[in-house]
């Protein structure tokens, strides 16, 4: 009604109350009595024509007028009933007297309606002017809390209370992209209940405002949710009260970070100060994330910078502790000494106590050294120095010698001390107090030499630790193997100096001999018997000779390989029954009962029978040349399922333990009594080589010096024909010599 009187109505419904009310007042004007009825009449129509002035302005005022004219001068001026000019000047008078009025109200309808349309352009302007102030300063306080460097989490939730004040809306959400095509998660909002947006997801489909918005470079812009055909808001954001918003982009330069969008629960038309603040908005986040990804970008390059420094500095620390390593090892040419160097380079560069076990030839584990870098600790490296590991032990310093593999061993689980269940490794971290256990293996060309132990107490070793410790124990290792080389070459050296000087004695002392008779024969000054023996003498000399030529002759063959054996059936009992008269006359000289035991029940064998008597010579030569008078050696043949033994015991000198691995060893010896016959060293070396090429092997067994020693031949029990696998003759050989 207020928009009517104040001049608002439609045109059409304006002009019709400038007809309608006329039309009001012709009927309230036929209830009055003629006679006085034109001075009424006057009356009610003036105020119809004010009526439409009110109603419809200026217009449908000189509408109304001009048919209240017609009314009265049809209907009210007398004489009634047909149109009439006024002659009277009372009549004169009232249609002045009404024009004037009409005139008047229509004026002042227009004046009021404009006075009207000004003062709503003018509450509209300061309207727009609040508006501009709020955005303007809502946008200058948001970019100074954002120069100020605030958390990016407080900015986004300023940013959504104050688009929803700036702009007047109900709700506005920061929306964040965590992955690309993936969902939109709300990072902050503003005029939604807490609870409802826990956990909330926005899809980011195209066919969405905020999906749309994803990938526009302009605000979106939704009018209405309900008619709006060409994205919807979300359904989630529908659901909880969104019908018309505006949704931005936020994306910085290398990637889209999430959409800003505010909503309002009603359709509303967006103006473009209010598209410009949401931008406005936008490019500040925008802005923020940007920062924050470089900064984390620059976070990470300079944590990779200073983690390679890092690396780097370590590097060249281990490089140079490696280097200062070198001059220690090249110079070192006893094991024993190699591995306390190792120890002590150890301590305190990688640990703070150090552990080296040497692994013996025969498998004997000794501890070298325990080297600790707190003085206080010398009763506790002395109890460990007195322990060495257990190779048939399974603990974890046996398991990495056997197997060669290093272990790294964390701290202690928590135990119950009465439990029992205490492993070495623990043991030893319990002792040292320590962090962690590095056990690296020395190994040198396949083949463990020792064992170092780190152990570290302020500080858990990491694989780099394990590497750098792999590294030290593999140049010890190789310094270990290379004193040992050496002194296999030492040895190797003197027993080839050894070897000559014995090959030159023995053959010079029956060229001697020959030479010797055979000058005094030439003299002819020998009676019969004295010249009988010359020549038997010379003729030992020469069969001595020969003997110790087919000897080496035969280490020549085994070495080239072509020791041949002439196979043939034969008893292996005949042989040593043989064996055993070839050396009786020895054992008579030095009063020595050969004591034999023979299985005459064996079948025929496949074998060389003069290769094996001479395995069997040798044996018992050994054995009596070793055995003091008045001795016995025993000689036994004896079979069981699947081989037969020749064992051959004396209880003469036995020995060494530290030379019994290098019984079969060529050009070796053991300890020899002042004066006795020494020979050259090859005799079991050959038998080792017949017996191997029979198919069988040969050991040697001694507890020490004087307790005698025991020598086995163990060959395969075959009943075969001369084509027989196992033993076998090269096609078209010679015997040699």
């Amino acid at each position: 009604m207020q928009s009517f009187i104040g001049g608002d109505a439609r045109v059409p419904f304006a002009y019709a109350a400038g007809l309608a009310l006329p039309g009001v007042a012709w009927l309230l004007s036929s209830q009055f009595p003629t006679t006085g009825a034109p001075h009424v009449a006057f009356v009610i129509f003036s105020l119809a024509v004010a009526g439409s002035a009110a109603i419809g302005g200026y217009g449908p005022a000189l509408l109304a007028a001009a048919a209240s004219l017609l009314a009265l001068d049809y209907f009210f001026v007398l004489p009634a009933g047909a149109f009439k000019l006024p002659t009277t000047p009372s009549e004169l008078a009232a249609c002045a007297a009404f024009g004037g009025v009409a005139l008047l109200a229509a004026w002042m309808s227009r004046v009021g309606r404009r006075g009207a349309r000004a003062e709503e352009r003018a509450r509209a302007a300061d309207a727009a002017l609040d508006a501009d102030m709020r955005r303007r300063d809502a946008l200058l306080e948001l970019s100074s809390r954002a120069l100020a460097g605030g958390s990016i989490e407080a900015l986004r939730r300023d940013a959504v209370t104050m688009t929803i004040e700036a702009l007047a809306l109900e709700h506005c959400a920061v929306l964040e992209l965590t992955r690309e095509g993936g969902p939109l998660t709300v990072a902050a909002a503003a005029g939604w209940n807490g609870a409802t947006l826990d956990g909330m997801t926005v899809p980011a489909d195209i066919d969405t405002q905020t999906g749309y918005a994803l990938y526009a470079r302009e605000p979106v812009v939704g009018g209405e949710a309900d008619r709006d055909a060409r994205f919807s808001v979300p359904a989630v954001l529908r659901a909880a009260g969104a019908r018309s918003g505006i949704a931005m982009r936020m994306a910085g330069v290398r990637r889209t970070f999430g959409v800003v969008a505010a909503y309002s629960t009603s359709p509303r038309a967006f103006g473009a100060g209010d598209v410009q603040f949401v931008a406005a908005v936008t490019a500040i986040l925008s802005g923020l994330y940007e920062r924050k990804r470089l900064e984390a970008e620059c976070g990470a390059l300079a944590g990779r910078e200073q983690a390679n420094r890092a690396a780097a500095e370590l590097a060249a620390s281990r490089a140079a502790f490696l280097a200062q390593t070198a001059t220690v090892f090249d110079a070192a040419l006893e094991p024993e000494a190699t591995l306390v160097s190792l120890a002590r380079l150890a301590v305190p560069a990688l640990a703070e106590c150090a552990i080296v076990d040497l692994v013996h030839e025969d498998g004997y584990v000794r501890r070298i050294e325990v080297v600790d870098v707190d003085p206080g600790r010398r009763e506790a490296a002395a109890t460990i120095r007195r322990q060495a590991p257990n190779l048939r032990g399974e603990t974890s310093c046996s398991r990495a010698i056997r197997t060669g593999q290093p272990a790294l061993l964390s701290r202690l689980p928590e135990r119950d001390p009465d439990s029992g269940a205490n492993p070495e490794h623990e043991y030893l971290m319990t002792l040292l107090e320590s962090q962690s256990l590095l056990l690296v293996p020395l190994v040198a060309r396949g083949q463990t030499l020792g064992l170092l132990t780190l152990a570290a107490r302020r500080r858990t070793h990491d694989p780099a630790d394990l590497a750098l410790a792999q590294e030290l124990a593999g140049r010890a290792a190789i310094a270990l193997d290379n004193a040992r080389l050496y002194r296999e070459a030492q040895a190797a050296s003197r027993a080839k100096d050894d070897f000559l000087a014995v090959v030159s004695h023995e053959l010079r002392t029956p060229i001697n001999a020959v030479l010797g008779w055979a000058a005094i024969l030439r003299q002819h000054r020998l009676d019969e018997a004295r010249a009988e023996y010359a020549c038997e003498a010379i003729e030992r000399s020469a069969r001595a000779q020969a003997h110790l030529l087919e000897q080496l002759l035969d280490v020549s063959r085994a070495i080239s390989g072509k020791l041949e054996l002439h196979l043939a059936p034969a008893h292996l009992g005949g042989i040593v029954e043989a064996a055993v008269d070839a050396v009786r006359p020895d054992a008579d000289d030095k009063k020595i009962r050969v004591a034999a035991r023979l299985d005459r029940s064996l079948p025929l064998l496949m074998l060389d029978p003069e290769r094996l008597q001479q395995v069997v010579v040798n044996m018992l030569s050994n054995a009596v040349k070793f055995s003091p008078e008045d001795g016995v050696v025993q000689v036994e043949l004896r079979r069981d399922d699947k081989s037969v033994e020749i064992v051959v015991q004396d209880h003469g000198i036995g020995i060494r333990r530290e030379f019994l691995p290098y019984v079969f060893d060529r050009f070796r010896q053991g300890v020899h009594r002042p004066g006795g016959n020494r020979g050259l060293g090859l005799g079991m070396s050959i038998a080792r080589d017949i017996v191997e090429r029979h198919g069988g092997t040969i050991t040697a067994e001694s507890t020490g010096e004087g307790s005698g020693a025991r020598f086995t031949v163990k060959l395969p029990l075959n009943t075969s024909t001369p084509e027989s696998p196992v033993l076998t003759r090269q096609v078209g050989a010679q015997r040699e010599g």
